[in-house]
């Protein structure tokens, strides 16, 4: 993009604002706000920083993230082993269609069936929201350089639960000035 693009306005709000409020509203007990090392946090809304939200995020910059997608879903990795959690769920920043409905819906299909992953899909592809169980962290520490996770998926299809949505527009990932151009019309 050029620019920091969780900064970038959408209507009243900042971009990487619009997916971290979905996650402090729906049931997640903890959010990790994995950052570039350099990054400052101006993007997230001040109200934020404030009680009862500040309570349920914690920053972790990630001085690796030069490295890829890897080291900081490992940063996030490490933070959530220190909260012991049962398991982690990942939502990216520049995913603002994301909504508390589909996380909520992960969280409760992982209450009720265990399974060792919960990803998102569309058309067949996996898709952040997805959920690991903590068994599955070891798998996600081997991952290496700019890969996100969907390698496990793709590696051990049998070992989860994929969630095919019909709108494809909640995927919207905003990496490039044309992709913000469209969220901005459609917003």
């Amino acid at each position: 993009m050029g620019r920091p693009k969780l900064s970038l306005s959408v209507g009243e709000k900042s971009l990487g604002s619009i997916a971290l409020e979905a996650a402090i509203q729906s049931q997640l007990d903890l959010i990790v706000i994995v950052t570039q090392e350099e990054d400052p946090p101006a993007w997230i809304p001040s109200p934020f920083f404030s009680p009862p939200y500040r309570d349920r995020w914690v920053l972790q910059p990630c001085k690796e993230s030069i490295q890829g997608q890897s080291a900081s879903l490992k940063c996030g990795l490490n933070v959530a082993q220190q909260f012991q959690s049962e398991a982690i769920m990942i939502i990216l920043a520049d995913q603002p269609l994301i909504t508390v409905k589909m996380i909520n819906h992960i969280i409760r299909l992982y209450q009720t069936r265990k399974e060792k992953y919960i990803a998102s899909c569309y058309r067949g592809v996996p898709r952040p929201p997805v959920l690991f169980d903590s068994e599955m962290f070891p798998d996600l520490y081997q991952i290496q350089g700019d890969e996100g996770a969907r390698r496990i998926l793709r590696k051990d299809p049998d070992r989860g639960l994929k969630i095919e949505y019909k709108h494809g527009k909640s995927f919207l990932d905003i990496d490039t000035p044309s992709e913000y151009q469209s969220l901005c019309e459609f917003c």
